[in-house]
């Protein structure tokens, strides 16, 4: 793995509003928060702020806006130094979700806000100079593109003898995205999504996952499980197990972005510090753990790990 070359997240960057409640609020009532605040969100956003936080280079990719309500997104990303060069701009308003946050259980709720803003396309992915990076990072979404894109990376590893990582973060639509997972490295595959297919464990989903995937007759791709307080189960590309326990957080603040530190950890591990994959999803347990103990992302980089 080249450590000089930057990793590539695809995706949407929304506005987060977030608001922090001691209980979750009884339906028709008018009460007051504890606090509030707004930060960026979106999963391949923030899985490109907690790389950042950890040192790794990354660009974003996905659609940009010149709207006024949009600056603050730039000016975050900016600051941060994630590189949006290759994003294409639109003049729409962004995308915002409302986020509450309740202390008595350390719940979130997610109410998202999509008003047909555009997503990245094929034609726009192949405008990018994929030298630039070693590791390009999928959410599963826009089926049709996105599996053009994985599939113009795999043409061009071929064309120039390089060797790109190409990782997934498959959350919803099974049956719609299963597809996207043929041409990847890694699948991070989540709870929830897992839950809905009526899977009751970590290991069955991986196991039902790969049959799914084998059944295109394609290379199997290296399949993780994050279950939350239960750890980690992954299923490497010869069939075998590894569990990797959760690591109990201080104290639960903030789970908002949780999964993605998850994501942004295993990719810093494997592809920048050459760890192994049980070590690599260890890591991006204690990650997502340390998240969880502050609110945002930056409190993140003063633990020290090994």
């Amino acid at each position: 793995m080249n450590q000089k070359k930057s990793v590539l997240c695809v995706g949407c960057t929304v506005i987060d509003f977030v608001t922090i409640v001691g209980s979750y609020p009884k339906e028709d009532t008018d009460r007051r928060c504890l606090d509030g605040f707004w930060q960026r969100g979106g999963n391949a956003s923030n899985v490109s702020t907690t790389l950042r936080v950890l040192g790794t280079k990354v660009d974003f990719f996905g659609i940009l806006s010149s709207s006024d309500a949009f600056r603050v997104l730039l000016e975050d990303l900016r600051r941060r130094g994630i590189g949006t060069r290759n994003c294409p701009l639109t003049s729409r308003d962004p995308p915002f979700s409302s986020v509450i946050l309740s202390q008595d259980t350390g719940s979130r709720t997610i109410i998202h806000c999509n008003k047909d803003y555009p997503q990245t396309t094929w034609e726009d992915f192949i405008k990018i100079d994929l030298s630039y990076y070693g590791w390009v990072h999928f959410e599963a979404r826009n089926t049709t593109h996105t599996a053009k894109m994985m599939q113009s990376i795999r043409e061009y590893d071929r064309k120039t003898g390089q060797r790109t990582f190409i990782s997934l973060d498959f959350e919803t639509r099974y049956d719609q995205n299963l597809e996207l997972c043929h041409p990847c490295d890694y699948v991070i595959f989540s709870k929830e999504l897992a839950t809905d297919k009526g899977w009751t464990t970590p290991q069955q989903t991986c196991q039902e996952l790969a049959a799914d995937i084998s059944g295109n007759g394609s290379k199997k791709p290296i399949i993780i499980c994050p279950w939350g307080s239960d750890g980690a189960v992954c299923l490497d590309s010869s069939g075998n197990f590894h569990k990797c326990s959760s690591y109990q957080p201080e104290k639960v603040v903030d789970t908002l972005g949780a999964g993605d530190s998850f994501v942004a950890g295993f990719i810093k591990a494997t592809f920048e510090d050459q760890r192994c994959l049980r070590e690599a999803v260890d890591y991006a347990n204690r990650i997502a753990s340390r998240k969880i103990e502050g609110f945002g992302y930056d409190h993140i980089n003063s633990l020290s790990i090994t």
